[in-house]
């Protein structure tokens, strides 16, 4: 009598089980959260891990050939001062390589591989190690696929070399600039091509930084010492002079 009573219990729970299952099964909702968008200022520990989609300005951007990975700094639109470092792991950026010299044999306007100056919208993960307020703590933030890197490359102003050394607190920080000049002098770096270019009539002369990852995008440089070249890229600082960072090919144009 007792195992009957054990044995009509137990199915009697089991069938319970299913019915509050199937209810709860169809009574439930998932609900799944927008992943939100956020300024880099307003970063905080609780984020860490989570997806995340930052807008900001690119001001450092350098491929690491030892590892295959991009490392860039970018800082709020309206705050240069609110900055974070950004990680690409090696086959994300191999991706992104090989889209920027797809893109160049297609002649397309849409850039793959950022650089300073670019505008930026990621889709990452925020890294926070040591409280990141903390002395000795950070933030990074990291990219999973070449899809979470969006770029908006702005176009380039005209200027002249002269006025860009002379006045460079005319213009924004990392703004894109359209110069030309001839070529008088070229070096390598253990990370680039520095490129001194001329100023005919006004006896100006600016440095051109072409980064090592160019030559990764299909093509090599066709200018040389003595050409004349129109030229696009973000003034930035070298070793205290002006100087423009060449984002891709696209960029420097020879005119004879």
């Amino acid at each position: 009598m007792a195992v009957r009573v054990l044995k009509w219990g137990g199915l009697a729970i089991a069938i319970f089980g299913i019915l509050f299952l199937y209810v709860d099964l169809h009574t439930t909702r998932i609900i799944v959260k927008e992943t939100p968008t956020v300024k880099i200022s307003e970063l905080t520990p609780m984020m860490n891990y989570a997806n995340v989609y930052i807008t900001g300005k690119a001001t450092f951007v350098k491929f690491y050939d030892y590892d295959n990975t991009l490392g860039m700094y970018i800082c709020d639109l309206d705050n240069d001062n609110a900055e974070i470092y950004v990680k690409m792991y090696d086959t994300e950026t191999k991706r992104i390589i090989e889209m920027e010299k797809q893109r160049l044999a297609e002649n397309s306007p849409d850039p793959k591989f950022p650089a300073a100056g670019d505008i930026l919208t990621i889709r990452g993960q925020p890294v926070v190690r040591g409280g990141a307020t903390e002395e000795g703590g950070f933030t990074m933030l990291r990219i999973q696929y070449a899809e979470g890197l969006q770029i908006v490359r702005p176009s380039a102003t005209r200027v002249t070399i002269k006025n860009m050394v002379s006045n460079p607190e005319n213009f924004g920080s990392y703004q894109r600039l359209e110069i030309e000049g001839k070529i008088i002098d070229s070096r390598e770096t253990s990370w680039s091509t520095i490129l001194t270019v001329y100023e005919m009539g006004t006896e100006a002369e600016t440095s051109l930084l072409l980064p090592s990852v160019m030559t990764k995008f299909g093509r090599t440089l066709q200018a040389k010492i003595g050409d004349t070249v129109r030229v696009s890229g973000a003034l930035s600082e070298y070793f205290g002079a002006p100087q423009l960072y060449v984002a891709s090919w696209d960029d420097l144009e020879v005119l004879g």
